[in-house]
């Protein structure tokens, strides 16, 4: 009976130490997505000088796993989504409070939700293949002709 008991309570301890283990990971994962999204809040205000404070973060648009926040914001003061938003792209570590804009959008005023179709004046590398097509005939930003 008592190495029956012995080989239980070491199956304990081992799920013991499995699940704390799961939760410092846990925990530590937390703390740098919340670091990432601070920074990327701090990115977004230092980018456009503006020092909004009703910004909404999207983490989804390239994978929950990414590592890549798409955080947009008034581009004039108003109620959150009643004026035109800029959307910045931003990715990489966090390097004195902030992390690299690596493209982005616009999207109109009283758009609820951040849609492809509705993006408009991309730029940036990262903006490639998730805004829509420019018009056919259209000249990309920038040509000069």
């Amino acid at each position: 009976m008592s190495r029956v008991r012995l080989i239980e309570t070491t199956v304990l301890i081992l799920a013991g130490l499995l699940l704390a283990g799961a939760t410092v990971n846990d925990v530590v994962r937390q703390t740098h997505v919340n670091q990432r999204l601070i920074a990327d809040l701090h990115t977004w205000r230092t980018r456009t000088g503006d020092d909004y404070h009703n910004l909404s973060i999207e983490q989804t648009v390239f994978g929950e796993r990414s590592q890549i926040e798409v955080v947009c914001g008034n581009t004039s003061p108003g109620a959150p989504r009643t004026r035109i938003q800029l959307c910045l792209v931003i990715s990489g570590p966090v390097s004195d409070g902030r992390r690299t804009v690596r493209g982005g959008w616009y999207l109109p005023a009283h758009t609820e939700e951040d849609l492809r179709r509705l993006r408009y004046g991309c730029f940036g590398p990262a903006s490639a293949g998730i805004c829509p097509a420019p018009a056919r005939g259209s000249q990309p930003a920038g040509s000069g002709t």
